[in-house]
């Protein structure tokens, strides 16, 4: 008997967890479907890097939260107009994952509001070529785990402002997004329908095809996931720190010039070198703050204490150590 789970959280760090633990923890023999939402949320692949994937800045701006699940795959975008969709199993060692045996259902359930969708080359669901569900998945310790977002009324205009980097230019550091054509799949609906209207359709109609019973948690469970969100996906070592080696160079304007950073990071996202110049009216030796700051974490915090121990105006004209800590971070 097939399990199925709803979960009512919004909160992307709190799905992730509940995710991962049941991948890890939970026995669903004969296997689980779950659904999900998250509000508001870039979330980036395991080996990728969120200064190269996200503009980290209007992710700011738009107070975007942005986290890092479990799987490879490329960054997507999650909002209240998106659904997720994870399946868990059970598998045997060195067996290989079958990306069509995962989107049978889902199609399936698209067939039935005489929606023509299909799985492509590289295992994205798409209807007229245009894609509406990514996919990515993992297996671990006899178990597998895939999952998808579905695209059902997203605000696409975001999806694009916030995924597109800022003139930086970042080598290295992980994998990189392949950008496709989307779709929302409401636009593809012969009558309206909500999206809850959508998700119950979804889970119903796996659930009688998988003879489906619902997955009940207990209160250990729910202790569990709540610390698994708090010791690893609210952290900024599990989103930043685990970005692999990466150069980037950040050129921003502020009221007293132009000015140009180049940084090395190595992984745990410490700056290894710094080159800090520009146009821009320098006051004293630069090489003293570029001294300071190498070998120092790119953490808010890690920054301002760092910056604490000097006068920035000894350096740069009218510019802050606020401004600065954001122009090294965003």
């Amino acid at each position: 008997m097939m399990f199925f789970y709803y979960s009512e959280s919004t909160d992307p760090y709190y799905n992730l967890a509940l995710e991962e633990y049941i991948f890890s923890n939970v026995k669903v023999d004969k296997g689980l479907f779950m659904l999900w939402q998250n509000d508001n949320t870039v979330v980036i692949g395991r080996n990728q890097n969120a200064m190269k994937e996200v503009n980290l800045q209007y992710a700011k701006k738009m107070n975007t939260r942005i986290t890092r699940r479990n799987t490879g795959g490329g960054t997507v975008y999650h909002d209240l107009g998106n659904l997720n969709y994870s399946f868990i199993q059970n598998c045997e060692s060195g067996q290989a994952i079958d990306f069509k045996q995962f989107a049978g259902p889902i199609l399936n359930a698209f067939n039935q509001l005489g929606v023509q969708a299909e799985c492509n080359d590289r295992n994205d669901l798409v209807i007229d070529g245009r894609k509406f569900s990514g996919t990515a998945q993992t297996v671990k310790n006899g178990r597998m785990l895939h999952h998808g977002t579905l695209l059902f009324n997203s605000d696409l205009d975001f999806v694009q402002k916030v995924l597109v980097t800022k003139d930086e230019v970042v080598q290295g550091g992980g994998v990189k997004s392949v950008r496709s054509q989307v779709t929302n799949i409401s636009e593809h609906l012969a009558e309206p329908m909500s999206i809850n209207q959508f998700c119950n359709h979804l889970m119903a109609s796996v659930r009688e095809k998988e003879q489906a019973v619902s997955l009940k948690l207990i209160e250990k469970d729910y202790k569990s996931i709540a610390t698994l969100r708090e010791s690893k996906y609210l952290t900024w070592d599990w989103t930043y720190g685990r970005a692999p080696r990466y150069e980037v160079q950040k050129i921003r304007s502020y009221a007293g010039g132009k000015i140009d950073i180049t940084m090395s990071i190595v992984k745990n996202g410490a700056i290894k070198s710094i080159v800090i110049g520009g146009d821009v009216q320098i006051r004293r030796d630069i090489s003293e703050l570029e001294q300071l700051l190498t070998g120092k974490t790119l953490k808010e915090d890690v920054l301002q204490e760092v910056l604490s121990y000097c006068d920035i105006n000894d350096y740069f004209t009218n510019l802050t150590p606020h401004e600065l800590i954001e122009i090294l971070l965003y």
